[in-house]
């Protein structure tokens, strides 16, 4: 380690600032405010906009894919951070620091560790599903999260590029890890902002493999998946296409100032192709992901409809979307039978950008 352990005294005095807004990376939150990032010259791990990430963040060949930013998931209106999948045969790979890099919080929800570095004033990481960190990260837990980009968050241990922070087997479903990175100066862009940008973790995501050397940014890119779709040049970010049925929407018109740990406080729909050419209908408010496999009679990519589609899913039934001239969504959902010949005139939700 770069430094050591803070005082037992300075970790009570860092739990006693925690700010109202309570951040949880497993839903992918941040703080309400919608107001800016606080000034970062004061962050006690310097300044540096433009940081490299150096060593890989844990053992490649134990890594079966990794689902990039804007997956669809459960309970997800976007998926601000990337998920990690390990390979089958593999009980637990390591996960080491990608970069000299400060851990200023880590919460415990009773399975697995969600700790928070700071990299840079301006750069932080965020890992989530870590099922063994090491002691001095075990040591440190707190009940609640911090800001992204408090400049007051004390260090509480320092480690060096290449350094172990812990092992993980991932989820118990899925066995995967979350990786996320965030940049105080680098926004993403929402066909509709309102709806994501009170939220600082939707607000600034960025791709984490984008930080690393090139040779390991290649390796990481090559593992983007599930294939066999041609992979992207990007973490894809935002999933919304204006004029098509792709994206997410929102069965409110109104926009809601304070998104409740980082999801709406209403039920959003979200369409969107992933990287096996699987597309998912996902609504907020309900555990199933809802399927049409490529190849499937129903299934056609949402970014190129832009006027109505109908989709039979896996799961039962069907959705049928048609886009209407007022950029708004009908979307009627049926839990058995076929797709219909036209779009019902009655029964249908309407959802708004």
């Amino acid at each position: 380690m770069r430094g050591i352990v803070k005082s037992y005294g300075a970790k009570i005095w860092a739990k006693q600032l925690w700010k109202t807004s309570v951040v949880f990376f497993l839903l992918a939150c941040g703080s309400d405010d919608g107001g800016e990032p606080p000034p970062s010259s004061g962050c006690e791990t310097g300044s540096n906009p433009n940081i490299t990430f150096t060593t890989s963040f844990t053992d490649l060949d134990a890594i079966a894919h990794i689902e990039p930013l804007g997956e669809l998931q459960a309970f997800h209106n976007f998926s601000a951070h990337t998920y990690v999948f390990i390979k089958p045969g593999v009980t637990e790979v390591p996960v080491y620091a990608p970069v000299d890099m400060d851990l200023v919080n880590v919460t415990f929800n009773g399975t697995d560790y969600q700790p928070m570095f700071r990299a840079s004033c301006e750069v932080v990481l965020r890992f989530g599903h870590i099922t063994n960190p090491v002691s001095t990260i075990r040591d440190a837990v707190v009940t609640q999260g911090i800001p992204l980009f408090d400049a007051q968050a004390s260090t509480l241990v320092s480690f060096s590029a290449g350094e172990l922070i812990g092992t993980t087997s991932g989820t118990v479903q899925a066995k995967s890890f979350d990786f996320g990175v965030y940049h105080s100066e680098r926004q993403l862009t929402f066909l509709n902002n309102d709806r994501f940008h009170p939220v600082e973790t939707f607000r600034h995501a960025t791709c984490p493999y984008d930080y690393f050397t090139s040779d390991l940014r290649n390796q990481m890119y090559d593992l983007f998946g599930p294939k066999p779709l041609a992979q992207p040049l990007s973490c894809r970010g935002p999933r919304g296409r204006a004029g098509t049925i792709a994206g997410p929407w929102f069965d409110t018109e109104e926009v809601f100032s304070t998104p409740y740990h980082g999801q709406t406080e209403f039920s959003p729909l979200l369409v969107a192709t992933t990287l096996d050419g699987t597309v998912k209908l996902v609504r907020g408010t309900e555990s199933n992901v809802h399927r049409t496999l490529l190849g499937a009679a129903t299934h056609a990519d949402p970014e190129d409809v832009t006027t109505e589609h109908c989709y039979e899913v896996e799961s039962g039934g069907y959705f049928y979307l048609q886009l209407q001239a007022d950029g708004t969504l009908r979307v009627a959902r049926e839990t058995s039978g076929s797709c219909p010949s036209e779009f019902p005139s009655s029964g249908y939700i309407t959802y708004y950008r």
